[in-house]
């Protein structure tokens, strides 16, 4: 059910990041106590709790909403359009800028791993030629990259032409790059998931990276 997934998610995601969270402001507090006032102190530990792990909670919201849209319709057109309204929302406030700008980017590996066999068939054709094209466009977008391509300053919000741009610039960028990336790991999986340390750092040992990213947040 929606209610036992969610549940499974939160105890894999929140509960690790609200214990390492805990540690870290529990060992901040010990050193600075003095130095900071408590309301500071409180509004440092709620913008600490939101914006260190941003992107813990941009994953857990992302699967929120796939959840969601696939328990309404599992058509890949529904999920497609719901990410782009999710991207396009003029939401502000907080971390949701960054949560807007990751969850097309999960749209697109549910729906990839929804239709692997599939995409595998189709491109193999013509991977060489899409391949390129996208090496083409992942550095033209970044030669025209600037600090306001960045969703933390754009906000990814459009309210005129050069922050059409920016967006633009940010969203296909980063999709085209992260094509790339995806088929270079597919192309490496492909080459050693026969080997057995290959398979212990992709299978076992990936699976508990987000310690490391907690620990460095």
């Amino acid at each position: 059910s929606f209610t036992r997934a969610a549940s499974d998610r939160a105890k894999q995601l929140l509960l690790p990041m609200l214990f390492w969270w805990t540690f870290m402001e529990t060992v901040k507090l010990a050193a600075l106590w003095r130095a900071t006032s408590l309301t500071s102190g409180l509004l440092e530990f709620v913008d600490d709790f939101a914006g260190t792990y941003w992107f813990i909670w941009a994953t857990f919201v992302s699967y929120l909403l796939i959840k969601i849209s696939t328990r309404l319709n599992q058509r890949s057109w529904v999920i497609s359009g719901l990410a782009i309204l999710v991207a396009l929302a003029p939401l502000t406030f907080s971390i949701s800028p960054l949560i807007r700008f990751t969850y097309p980017f999960f749209c697109f590996g549910f729906l990839l791993a929804q239709s692997r066999e599939r995409w595998t068939s189709t491109s193999r054709h013509h991977k060489p030629l899409l391949i390129l094209f996208l090496s083409i466009v992942t550095c033209v977008c970044f030669l025209a990259w600037g600090k306001d391509t960045y969703v933390y300053n754009n906000l990814g919000v459009i309210h005129d032409f050069r922050s059409a741009k920016d967006v633009l610039l940010m969203f296909v960028g980063s999709a085209a790059a992260s094509a790339i990336a995806i088929e270079i790991l597919l192309q490496c999986w492909s080459v050693g998931h026969s080997n057995r340390m290959a398979r212990f750092i992709a299978v076992e040992l990936g699976q508990t990276t987000l310690l490391l990213y907690l620990v460095q947040g």
